[in-house]
């Protein structure tokens, strides 16, 4: 029989309970599979409670690297749960050969085929300009962009407030994506939304993507496909310069062909 295939899912921040929240969705979509793929989650060790934005991202980025790191030689593929165009994910696609992909990337693709204009519906309005320049990376156009409208929440807010009161917000800037935008489909823009979908496309009737699930989906299709990332160009290997690195971590540092002590 063969083995399963291992999916490392990381939360890129420190809160326990966005990453229980993510687990809940992780363990819900893998389980549509039967088994040949099993999933664990983990949060990073240190940096931020919740990504902000960009500062928060490149700290957050540094700490997930080293956390994916030192965990992945047990595990054949990595999704990494912040959306957002996260710095970690170039990062460690140089690092390791196997894939590697953010919930952004695997929630506007999934998008595509359910319509021709999507909104994303996002926690607070800092996160607007840089979830288009996101959106703009992996596209290479704003065109299937409808709009990023603001749930006017912080990122923490999304698993610390009531279900009530999330689905409210989330379903406020839904609908004004929908009827002002002319969103065709809506992407939930943060991991702490998920599992959110359900209601709100219940309530709109149109589709509503939870971009953990999605990334799971996607990541089990790579894994299944024993699809590798390429070895050319963008993500070409980090050459070994165990010498060079002067950091504790022995995650960064194994990156770089330092081996752990």
């Amino acid at each position: 029989m063969t083995a399963a295939k291992r999916l490392l899912v990381i939360n890129p921040n420190t809160s326990k309970e966005m990453t229980a929240v993510i687990e809940a969705s992780v363990t819900h979509s893998i389980g549509l599979f039967g088994g040949v793929v099993e999933a664990t989650t983990v949060c990073a060790d240190q940096g931020v409670a919740s990504v902000e934005g960009s500062f928060d991202e490149v700290v957050s980025a540094y700490w997930t690297v080293d956390k994916v790191m030192s965990m992945l030689d047990d595990y054949d593929g990595v999704l990494v749960a912040c959306f957002s165009d996260h710095a970690s994910v170039k990062a460690l696609r140089e690092a390791t050969h196997k894939p590697v992909m953010h919930i952004m990337e695997a929630a506007v693709l999934q998008s595509l085929p359910l319509g021709a204009k999507f909104s994303i519906v996002t926690d607070s309005n800092h996160w607007k300009p840089l979830l288009e320049e996101g959106v703009q990376a992996i596209l290479g156009s704003m065109e299937r962009c409808a709009s990023v409208r603001s749930s006017d929440m912080t990122a923490l807010d999304t698993v610390t407030l009531s279900k009530e009161q999330v689905l409210e917000k989330l379903l406020k800037a839904s609908q004004l994506a929908v009827d002002q935008d002319g969103a065709e489909v809506i992407l939930l823009g943060c991991a702490g939304m998920s599992q959110m979908n359900v209601a709100i496309e219940q309530s709109l009737g149109v589709p509503v993507i939870d971009a953990v699930s999605a990334g799971v989906l996607a990541m089990v299709t790579l894994l299944l496909s024993n699809l590798r990332t390429s070895p050319l160009g963008m993500y070409t290997p980090l050459p070994a310069r165990p010498d060079e690195v002067s950091v504790p971590n022995a995650g960064i540092s194994k990156a770089y062909g330092r081996p752990s002590k």
